[in-house]
Order: structure tokens, then sequence, then C-alpha cells
């Protein structure tokens, strides 16, 4: 019998081929994501379109208009609070001059003396602005009024045109949902109509290049397709379906892998057989019940797996025997005669440790148990 085992090369080499296999699934990852958000770009329902298709147009328009008024009125307001500050200051500044001025001409006149001219006309000049100032601060005052009385009305205009356009909205909205939610289910379909095609491509080379040369780049393909179809599914399709939806994946998968499982089971394939002949020999149990192999200073011995390494066995202790060796338990010959050189030979093994000789190992023998 050939080696079917592939050579797997130095640690170092098997760690690159393992980080690239990594590397290649997630730059498939992100061609995927580029693709993806190139067709979330496509234009969705507009939610203005449909507010003057379904709705008044003119109501809209309307409370537009009023609230510019509004807003104007608020800007004229704020300005003629500016200028009654400022002449609120200038009249409180002339007040101030006016009282220093009666005070300085009361003194004048306790004092027996005649005012002087410059501060007589000072005098007048201050009354003549105090007054001036106190008309012009009403008559902001009377604008400020008259502005106010208008936002009034206009507030209230406003807030009725709101109502009206308030009340034609559930329409609106539900237009625009049911919409919104067919562009997403198009979307989500141009999406899968990308990644299911490639998605049939992956599981067909998974079936078909699952360990050949090649099928670290089959599984970081499978791999980020997988992720992608999920993540896509998650963000397009409601909660409520997309729960079952992965559910049933998730039953679909493992029960695949349950039937894989029991096939390997009932049907071994050559490479697990060998595998766990291997095993049971290295630890001295029949490879069909494992019975503890009892050969030359381990007749009467007892060990388990866990307890094997720290069994004390004389150093001449072999694991072969000169002549063959059959199982007690289950009757599977363990050891026998090899056809080449007559010596003793593991029998499930497919090579003679002595000769070299090999054969091929068709089946499991009646009674393998995983």
């Amino acid at each position: 019998m050939s080696n079917t085992q592939p050579l797997k090369g130095p640690w170092t080499h098997r760690l690159l081929v393992y980080f690239f296999s990594v590397l290649f699934g997630i730059l498939i990852y992100w061609l995927l994501g580029f693709f993806m958000r190139d067709i979330g770009t496509w234009p969705g329902p507009n939610y203005p379109a449909i507010e003057n298709r379904l709705g008044d147009p003119k109501l809209t328009q309307e409370a537009a208009t009023v609230q510019n008024q509004i807003d104007e009125i608020k800007r004229a307001t704020d300005s003629r609070q500016q200028q009654q500050k400022v002449v609120r200051d200038s009249t409180s500044n002339s007040e101030k001059t006016l009282n220093q001025l009666l005070e300085l001409q009361k003194l004048t006149l306790q004092q027996a003396k005649t005012p002087a001219v410059e501060a007589a006309q000072a005098l007048a000049e201050s009354q003549r602005l105090f007054l001036a100032n106190q008309t012009k601060y009403q008559e902001i005052n009377d604008q400020i009024t008259s502005l106010n009385e208008q936002l009034d009305t206009l507030e209230n205009r406003h807030r009725t045109l709101l109502k009206q356009i308030e009340a034609q909205r559930p329409a609106i909205e539900a237009e625009f949902g049911r919409l919104q939610t067919r562009h997403n289910f198009k979307v989500a379909a141009g999406k899968l109509a990308v990644l299911l095609p490639l998605l049939g491509l992956a599981v067909w080379l998974f079936l078909k290049q699952r360990g050949n040369l090649y099928s670290p780049l089959v599984y970081g393909f499978g791999l980020a397709l997988l992720v992608k179809v999920g993540q896509v599914m998650h963000e397009h399709f409601p909660t409520r379906y997309f729960k079952y939806i992965l559910i049933l994946i998730a039953i679909a998968v493992v029960t695949r892998i349950l039937v894989f499982l029991l096939r390997a089971m009932a049907f071994p394939k050559l490479d697990w057989l060998l595998k766990q002949y291997r095993e049971a020999y290295e630890h001295y149990f029949c490879p069909v019940c494992n019975y503890p192999i009892r050969l030359g200073p381990r007749q009467h011995l007892f060990w388990t797996r866990s307890s094997l390494k720290k069994l004390s066995v004389p150093a001449t202790a072999t694991l072969s025997s000169d002549e063959p060796y059959t199982c007690p338990v289950c009757a599977t010959a363990l050891f026998e005669a090899c056809p080449a050189c007559q010596r003793v030979r593991h029998s499930l093994l497919p090579a003679c440790t002595h000769c070299g000789d090999t054969r091929q190992i068709l089946q499991a023998p009646p009674g393998l148990k995983p």
C-alpha cells in the first residue's frame, strides 16, 4: 500500500498557509462588502415627492409662508428691542445729566446768584433730549406691541395649518413605509442575486475540492460568503422572519453534520480507520473493543489512556510478540505473521515494521466502535 498521507511541510509553512487562508477570506469579505454597498446605493422612495402627491401642497406652501412671516416679525421685534435698549440707556444718561444741572441751578439760586446763560441752555437741551427719548421709547414700545399682536395671529394660523398637515401625515407615512419596505426587499434581492450563486459555487467547490491541495482557498471563500449572506439577511429581513430562517439553516447544518458523523461511523473512510488503529496501538488497546493488549510484561497489568504514561514497564518490554495475538474479547486479529518476512506484524496497520511490506486496508473489522 502506498502512502496516502500528504506531506504537511514545516510548521512555519503551515502557519503561513493558515494565515494567508484567513487573509484570503477577509479580502473576499471586503470585496463582497464593496458590491453590497454599491447595490445599497440604489435610490429609494422620496418622502417630499410622496408628500406632494398625497398631501395638499397649498397647505404646505402656506405654512412655509406663514413661518417665514413669523421669522421676519421675530427679527423685527429683536431689532426694535435693541433700539429700545439704546434709547433707554440714552434716556437714563439724559436723566442723570438733567438732575445734575437742576442741582447746580438750585445751588446757584440758593447763593442768590444769577444762573449762567450756558447753564440755562444746557438745562434746556437736556430737557429736550430727555423728552425726545421718552417719546421715541414709547413709539418703539408701541411698535413692539403691534409686532407681538401680529406674531400671535400668525402663530395661531401656523398651528392651525400644522394640524391640517398632520392630519394628512398617517397616509403619507404609510405609503412611504410601504415603498421603503419594497425598496428594501429589492435591494436585498439584488444582493442575494449576487451572493447566492457564489454561495452555490462555494458549496460545489467544497463538495468537490475538500481535502484537495487548494482546499484552504475554498474554505476561506465559503466562510466569507456565509458571513456576508447572514449579514445581508439580518440587515434586510424583518427580525420576525430572520429568526426562523436562521434556526432552519442551523437545523439543516446540524442535521448535515450529524448525518456525516453517523455515516462516518457506519462506513468509515480509510484515513479515519488508520488514525483510530494507530491511536489504539499506541495506547495498547484493541481498536475494536478497547480491551488492553496484554503482551509480554504487560500480561498482568492494568492501565487506561490517561494512566498509560505512569505505567511502570521493564525497559526490555516491547509491543510486538514473537507469535500472533488475537483480542480475547472481540476475537479481532491484532498481530499476525507477515506473508513477506514471516515475522509478526500489526494486523490492522498497512505496513510491516520489519520488511516494509504493505497491504490495502479495505474496511473496518466487525464491531468497530468510534
